[in-house]
């Protein structure tokens, strides 16, 4: 028998994961933020080992660009990490279903 414990946990993980992906756009893995020095002026790209996202520029650090590409990667990590908690807890829920003793 699984405990009913660790099946709500993992249904909140899972619904706080769709509510995360729901807020805004996730940036896909392998894209950063870079800055780029220009004079006196701190400016900030777009990098990544995808061609599609590379070097786009963001402009300034409170740019509408710079915000939202910050806010994206902000998603992808905390979707990253609950996933990593969801991955724990699978393998553990797994093992309780695997060893259930049923006693009389």
């Amino acid at each position: 028998m699984v405990s009913p414990h660790l099946q709500a946990e993992r249904d909140r993980l899972l619904q706080l994961i769709h509510s995360i992906r729901n807020s805004g756009s996730v940036a896909p893995i392998n894209v950063w933020i870079s800055p780029t020095p220009k004079g006196e002026y701190l400016y900030y790209k777009l990098s990544s080992k995808n061609p599609a996202y590379k070097n786009q520029h963001l402009g300034k650090m409170g740019s509408i660009k710079y915000r939202d590409w910050k806010a994206r990667i902000q998603r992808r990590e905390v979707i990253t990490e609950l996933e990593q908690q969801l991955s724990m807890l699978q393998v553990l829920i797994d093992r309780q279903a695997a060893t259930a003793i049923h006693l009389p």
